[in-house]
């Protein structure tokens, strides 16, 4: 996530998981973010694949 401490943080998990669960694992609520992989939203019902992802935050915090 970009400038937040899970930044460049290391996760893994077993074949078959949802990028709805890795933000379950990270306690990141899906409706207040983009999920990025290599510069293209990601459905949050999709499988999860090795590589680098960027969690952006698109709701205010406050």
């Amino acid at each position: 996530m970009i400038n937040s401490e899970l930044a460049g943080k290391n996760l893994e998990v077993p074949d078959g998981t949802t990028y709805e669960n890795v933000l379950d694992i990270l306690g990141i609520n899906q409706e207040t973010v983009l999920i990025l992989k290599e510069k293209k939203a990601v459905p949050v019902d999709g499988i999860a694949v090795p590589g680098n992802l960027t969690i952006m935050c698109i709701a205010s915090q406050g």
